[in-house]
């Protein structure tokens, strides 16, 4: 079974979200003390969304879900799909949480996704969980 995964996560804009009221948060408590530097929250908040957009540039745009596992496939020229089974791959009450690397060693693109009955079916998301626990090496 192949699943397709929207543009972006529930679990990525909650985490712009956060990183977006950070700034003003850190501005506000920065205010309190003299001597700081104006602007610094900004800073800080501009900062966590361009490392939120660095490492959201390769992300997968399908699951392929099979009795061996599930598996990435990511929107590129080579279409290869990269496990993303484990033992850091976890069913989370009704969510899934997925850790994927491409290729063992350093210099490997890696990644996290948080998948919720917000980004999936209800029926999709229980085979892909129905998937990950009977593949086995998966924490509950």
């Amino acid at each position: 079974m192949t699943l397709d995964l929207p543009g972006r996560l529930l679990a990525e804009r909650v985490t712009c979200a956060l990183a977006l009221a950070c700034g003003p948060a850190l501005e506000m408590m920065l205010a309190r003390h003299p001597g700081s530097v104006a602007g610094t929250g900004l800073a800080v908040a501009l900062v966590l969304l361009l490392c939120h957009w660095r490492g959201s540039r390769r992300r997968p745009c399908r699951l392929q879900v099979a009795p061996s596992g599930v598996s990435l496939v990511f929107d590129d020229p080579a279409g290869v799909p990269v496990p993303a089974t484990g033992r850091r791959a976890r069913v989370l009450g009704r969510t899934v949480l997925l850790h994927w690397h491409d290729r063992p060693g350093p210099g490997a693109s890696q990644g996290t996704l948080w998948i919720t009955p917000a980004d999936l079916s209800g029926d999709a998301l229980r085979a892909l969980r129905v998937a990950l626990v009977s593949g086995s090496a998966v924490s509950r």
